[in-house]
């Protein structure tokens, strides 16, 4: 499994979700990973730090894990956690998996990134990487492949810091404009519900290269934030995915571009992208 190095760090971004935070430790736990980091956004009421102070003990007295806690004085909110958070990884780490205290990662995950990473096809390639798949586009099989499409999804993914940096130069110009279809509908919910979006310049920085995202055929992440208890996302089970124990295919394999569920995919965020802010 994946272990400490400079090569690769997992980060898990948590605010006031002890029991999901559990669960995603749960998990990292099971499927041996060694260490974590775990950045906790301040509170912003009493509510909060009660909250926190259970996220604190269950960090700081895990056996299993070593998990570095950093934690915000001020509340920065999600968008600025996330970035600030990354910002600090890329500085020492060549790549990094980014989990929310709501996206519980399954065991192939983890084989599906360190696989992707290690195939020499796309060694010089600085990857992206998504592991959560749509219900409708899931492939009922019991093989796990990868394949290229075009929406970044931020449900479980890896980034390579290089990548990273290119897209922080990327945000420092202001002039740039790129129209397309979901970008102005998270555009229109930003400004509706005044919440700052952070994934949608990502989304833009990526189509406006041209950047294929590498996904499984399956769902290698269960989100269970639609439960009502998530700041930015509604209450839902649209995203509900099976669990079918799979093998991973070669490691050598070339990935290819989907048409058919490249449409599928945008159709669907189309559709659905109000549930996620």
């Amino acid at each position: 499994m994946i272990k400490s190095s400079k090569e690769i760090a997992i980060a898990v971004f948590a605010y006031n979700r002890p029991s999901h935070l559990r669960r995603v430790l749960i998990s990292l736990e099971n499927y041996k990973i060694h260490s974590a980091y775990i950045f906790l956004d301040g509170p912003k009421n009493k509510k909060d730090k009660i909250l926190q102070k259970e996220i604190t003990f269950i960090t700081k007295y895990n056996p299993y894990i070593k998990l570095n806690l950093i934690r915000s004085k001020s509340n920065k909110g999600l968008a600025n956690s996330i970035v600030s958070g990354i910002n600090f990884l890329a500085k020492k780490y060549k790549n990094i998996i980014i989990l929310e205290d709501d996206c519980v990662p399954r065991k192939e995950f983890f084989i599906f990134i360190k696989k992707i990473l290690n195939n020499k096809l796309y060694k010089n390639d600085p990857v992206l990487i998504c592991g959560y798949q749509f219900p409708e586009l899931e492939k009922k099989n019991n093989k796990i492949f990868p394949i290229y499409l075009d929406y970044f999804i931020p449900w479980g993914w890896c980034v390579n810091s290089k990548y990273w940096n290119m897209y922080l130069k990327y945000l420092k110009n202001k002039k740039i404009v790129f129209e397309d279809k979901l970008l102005n509908k998270i555009k229109n919910i930003s400004k509706h519900k005044n919440k700052n979006i952070w994934s949608r310049k990502f989304i833009q920085f990526n189509l406006m290269l041209n950047k294929k995202i590498i996904f499984p055929n399956i769902s290698l992440i269960k989100n269970i934030g639609f439960d009502g208890s998530g700041v930015n996302s509604s209450i839902t089970n649209k995203f509900n995915t099976f669990y079918l124990k799979s093998k991973m295919t070669s490691s050598k394999i070339k990935i290819k571009n989907d048409k058919i569920m490249q449409n599928k995919q945008t159709k669907i965020l189309l559709k659905r992208v109000k549930y996620f802010f």
